[in-house]
C-alpha cells in the first residue's frame, strides 16, 4: 500500500529552492501518495516571494509547477481540520518554540487525514503529528 504523505510548506520550499537535503524529500514525495493544501501552496508562494524576490503570481506558478512535476495533489483546506489546528495551538504553543498559524493548519490537515507530515526543521519535532 502506498503511504499517504502531507507535504508541509517547509518541505515544498526546500524542494523548490533545492536547499540542502531536498533530493531525498522529493524522492519521498514521488514514492508516496502526496498531497498538500491550498493554504500550504499560498504560504510557500509567499516564502518564494521573499527568497527569490519574485512576484506573488510568479511564485505561485513556481509552486504549482513543482507540485505538478512531483504529482502532489492540492486539496482545499478541510473544515474538520480546524479543530485539530486549534488543539495544536493550545498544546504546542506559538512563536519561537511553538507552532505558528501555518504550522497549526498543516498539523490539522495531517491529523484529520491520518497522513504522515513531511516537513523540514524542528517546528513539529515536539508534537505528536507523526505518532
Amino acid at each position: 500500500m502506498t503511504p499517504t504523505l502531507m507535504v508541509e510548506t517547509s518541505a515544498l520550499v526546500a524542494i523548490v529552492l533545492e536547499e540542502p537535503g531536498w533530493e531525498p524529500l522529493a524522492e519521498l514525495v514521488v514514492s508516496a501518495k502526496a498531497f498538500t493544501t491550498c493554504i500550504n501552496v499560498f504560504e510557500a508562494s509567499l516564502a518564494l516571494v521573499r527568497e527569490l524576490t519574485a512576484s506573488p503570481k510568479a511564485a505561485h506558478e513556481i509552486v504549482l509547477g513543482m507540485a505538478s512535476r512531483l504529482n502532489i495533489a492540492i486539496t482545499d483546506y478541510p473544515a474538520g481540520a480546524v479543530a485539530f489546528a486549534a488543539s495544536a495551538r493550545q498544546e504546542f504553543g506559538r512563536g519561537r518554540h511553538g507552532l505558528n498559524m501555518g504550522d497549526c493548519l498543516s498539523y490539522g490537515a495531517a491529523r484529520l487525514s491520518g497522513a504522515r507530515l513531511l516537513y523540514v526543521g524542528e517546528d513539529f519535532a515536539r508534537t505528536d503529528v507523526n505518532d
